[in-house]
């Protein structure tokens, strides 16, 4: 069984130097597999590695992600069992969230892995993360991109990558809307499906930028720069809304103004597209946010990947929501 492994950096990749944690992939490619093969040691599995970034997720840029994408686009769809990511904690929502949206149809399963301490660590989940992944891959998951994390009550679940949290400060675990045990996934009955052998990763001609707010008292939208921008998002609070005063530095509206007099397209996620619940809301609606109703973190990739595709004003709209419907709404087959 062929597996494509890429290796990227992170905690997963990462070994204590100094006293401080510093990515090294090529070392942990060596580590990872011979403890996967040590552990496994019938499995009929060969893996075809990739190391295209070598650094911590927290440090990785929209260029990085160009090079992730440039590197998924050579693996043979029709030849792998799937795609293995090892890949950072503290990005990698962002990662699973924009990779749902650049392989939305993709035939083959893309499970993103990663660790709470260096492979070398007595306590880290590195291992027994990635022999979830495998056993996933060997187990014929549905295509699709997904993560998989054993947490700290030592149950290891699947989570859809277009859905999964931020991991929180000063928490070691991951949680999604469908997250699911990975026992309960392997007993799942299975169908097997015929791949989709033309799916080809679309090529990506851009580096266009995509601002992200998070909102707090005190952001000053006169201030935030615009320059070289294709799209803003704006994150809401937890009741879909933000400072919508009229006439202050401190309201979206200023930011509209100044987006609209450029061009821009200002979206706010997660708001409702149907109605708003408070006013403030229901405000920037009416004078031009667009509201995208998804998870922040899946309205962000969307639109980033949606800008390097070349994609303007309702195109935008139109391709963020598409794929937003198409990633989530089967958010949770589990295999074929």
């Amino acid at each position: 069984m062929r597996i494509d492994l890429i290796l990227t950096g992170g905690t997963i990749c990462s070994f204590e130097t100094d006293g401080t944690r510093r990515a090294d992939a090529a070392r942990a490619r060596s580590l990872l597999e011979s403890q996967y093969f040590a552990a496994h040691p019938d499995a009929d599995v060969q893996f075809h590695t990739q190391m295209p970034l070598d650094r911590l997720s927290e440090d990785l840029t929209p260029g990085d992600w160009h090079v992730l994408l440039r590197a998924l686009s050579e693996i043979p769809t029709d030849e792998t069992a799937g795609i293995l990511i090892a890949h950072g904690t503290d990005t990698l929502e962002q990662t699973a969230a924009m990779l749902s949206a650049a392989l939305a149809g993709i035939p083959v399963p893309v499970i993103l892995v990663s660790a709470m301490a260096p492979p070398q660590h007595p306590r880290t989940n590195a291992h027994a993360n990635f022999a979830a992944a495998v056993s996933l891959l060997q187990a014929r998951l549905a295509g699709g991109v997904y993560v998989v994390s054993r947490n700290t009550d030592g149950i290891t679940y699947l989570h859809a990558g277009a859905l999964l949290r931020r991991c929180l400060n000063g928490s070691e675990d991951f949680f999604s809307d469908t997250m699911q045990p990975l026992d309960a996934v392997l007993a799942a009955p299975r169908v097997r499906g015929q791949k989709n052998t033309r799916f080809a990763l679309r090529a990506t001609e851009y580096e266009r930028a995509v601002t992200l707010l998070y909102p707090y008292n005190g952001l000053r939208y006169d201030k935030v720069p615009l320059d070289d921008t294709a799209a803003v998002l704006q994150m809401t609070y937890h009741s879909e809304t933000a400072n919508a005063r009229q006439d202050s530095p401190y309201s979206v509206h200023t930011l509209l103004c100044r987006a609209k007099a450029g061009g821009i397209p200002v979206y706010l996620a997660p708001c409702s597209e149907e109605s708003q619940t408070y006013g403030s809301a229901r405000d920037l609606v009416q004078a031009g946010a667009v509201p995208l109703c998804m998870p922040a973190p899946l309205a962000y990739g969307a639109l980033w990947v949606g800008a390097q595709y070349g994609f303007t004003g309702d195109a935008l709209t139109a391709f963020v929501r598409e794929t937003a419907q198409r990633v989530t709404e089967n958010s949770f087959r589990c295999c074929m």
